[in-house]
């Protein structure tokens, strides 16, 4: 019998890629690197993790899911990638219509917690029916991971604006703030506090229109946290209140985060900086506003107002509600 040939480099590239897409654990890969010695790589993989020959030729073809086949789709392209999950663009083979396809990381699909923050995410889109607010259509398991079939947004999101060092007019900025607000004010009708909004889950269109693309994190109060006094949301817009753990979240806690956005549109940048999210954290339950960064940008009387009292460190003092900060707007505006 002859001897198995030699790992080859595009073997243990392989490998690394399976662990690193969260397909295969550390330990079974050493395994078979172990198994390599008496059999080929291919037979090696297969006995190790008991997959079919069709699934590893899949995993091969798709670069680990990295460019997906999915049933019953034509795949586009990449539209974007997260910190749980990316999204591609594709057509439906059976009208062809245009959708997006948001997969839950590989890596991340065994994770209890994760799992269900998708699967809750992805119920909460087939159940809102709210303007401004991405519809999903359905969820499904495919090869061990999560999908959620969306509709299909058109732009970029409000992040990748102002990556690229763009500054907000201050009506244009108030004019997403209107549209983000009538979002949220459907959402908290529908008993439902976002708790993570920011520029990277809001798209905006060449007409201006913005849409919010993710409710990973929505839900009721902090319903579905890892335990008492855990933090969820990004740092660089979290109200105090959800910074420091409280249970009681109310719409309010949004109303804040929409605030800090509203700050990074027309300042260029994030209403407190920090070295870590522990320090932002800190920072934002702390630390106030410092006016000088709105007068060195000329911000109107008006402006300066919204800001103020949306980001108000005491959320009575913060709008009541969504439609509150609305119907300010309107008589402002």
């Amino acid at each position: 019998m002859a001897a198995p040939a030699p790992v080859s480099a595009e073997e243990q590239a392989f490998l690394a890629r399976l662990v690193h897409r969260g397909f295969l654990a550390r330990d079974a890969a050493a395994l078979v690197l172990q198994a390599c010695a008496e059999v080929d790589f291919d037979d090696a993989l297969l006995a190790v993790t008991d997959w079919d020959p069709n699934r590893l030729a899949y995993l091969l073809r798709t670069d680990c899911m990295a460019n997906p086949e999915i049933p019953g789709y034509q795949i586009e392209g990449l539209l974007g990638r997260g910190a749980t999950a990316e999204v591609f663009g594709a057509k439906r083979e059976k009208d062809f219509a245009r959708v997006a396809l948001k997969i839950l990381r590989p890596d991340l699909a065994a994770d209890k917690i994760a799992a269900q923050r998708f699967v809750a995410e992805a119920k909460l889109l087939q159940e809102l029916q709210v303007p401004s607010v991405v519809r999903g259509h359905r969820a499904f398991r495919f090869l061990d991971t999560y999908i959620l079939e969306m509709d299909r947004v058109q732009g970029r999101t409000l992040e990748e604006e102002l990556a690229e060092g763009r500054l907000f007019e201050e009506k244009e900025a108030l004019g997403i703030v209107v549209q983000v607000a009538r979002a949220l004010e459907g959402m908290r009708e529908a008993g439902v506090v976002h708790r993570d909004l920011k520029p990277g889950n809001l798209m905006i269109d060449r007409e201006g229109k913005v849409t919010l693309i993710d409710l990973g994190f929505a839900g009721a109060g902090m319903e579905g946290t890892h335990g008492e006094g855990t933090t969820l949301g990004t740092a660089a817009y979290l109200a105090p209140e959800q910074a420091r753990g409280e249970s009681d979240l109310d719409g309010r806690a949004d109303i804040y985060s929409l605030g800090a956005t509203l700050y990074h549109l027309v300042i260029g940048r994030l209403p407190f900086e920090a070295g870590d999210d522990q320090e932002m954290v800190r920072k934002q339950v702390l630390e106030g506003l410092k006016g000088s960064a709105m007068k060195g940008r000329r911000v109107s009387p008006t402006l300066h107002f919204f800001i103020e009292k949306m980001m108000a460190k005491d959320r009575d003092v913060r709008y009541a509600d969504a439609a509150e900060l609305i119907e300010d707007l309107e008589a402002r505006l």
